[in-house]
């Protein structure tokens, strides 16, 4: 959160750059984006209380990657419940996308895409065309454009994860 916070105050400085604070929030039942918001939400609630927090805050709320194989837990139809779905990571496989896209475009739901960047070499490879996104992801009105990360930038990921869980761990 105070990362998001200290870039949209630096943005401010870079004319028509706009950065939006917000987060990835692990629900009892998966990931969900909160963007536009300025508080945390506790990890751990329902994607209900998770999606009303949110909008509590005055943000919008994004299922991510909700079929994504190697997530546990994974919000597979419960995304439904959120403001918009992720149909296009760029981290997921093909298959996680496609029945995001499918179920999404079968309910009518708002479509986002993303990176899923947790560090800046993955910056870039997804995300939305829009004018205004806290708007037009609310009104449905997003350009969806991506390409995936490649298997070598997904493994290191996975490898930077397991280390950084390895240095949290409480020794015995």
């Amino acid at each position: 959160m105070a990362g998001g916070l200290v870039g949209e105050r630096i943005s401010r400085n870079y004319g028509n750059f706009k950065v939006i604070p917000g987060a990835e929030i692990t629900s009892s039942s998966g990931h969900i984006l909160a963007i536009g918001i300025r508080f945390n939400v506790p990890k751990g609630l329902s994607v209900e209380e998770t999606v009303d927090k949110i909008h509590d805050l005055g943000g919008i709320a994004v299922a991510s990657h909700p079929f994504a194989g190697g997530r546990r837990p994974s919000l597979r139809e419960e995304c439904l419940k959120a403001d918009g779905v992720e149909v296009f990571n760029a981290n997921n496989r093909y298959d996680a996308n496609h029945n995001a896209l499918l179920l999404a475009k079968a309910h009518q739901s708002r479509m986002t895409a993303g990176s899923d960047a947790h560090w800046a070499r993955n910056l870039g490879y997804a995300g939305i065309i829009c004018d205004d996104p806290m708007e037009d992801i609310r009104r449905g009105h997003t350009k969806i454009f991506g390409n995936y990360t490649s298997l070598l930038v997904r493994r290191v990921f996975v490898l930077r994860q397991l280390a950084s869980a390895l240095v949290r761990r409480p020794l015995p």
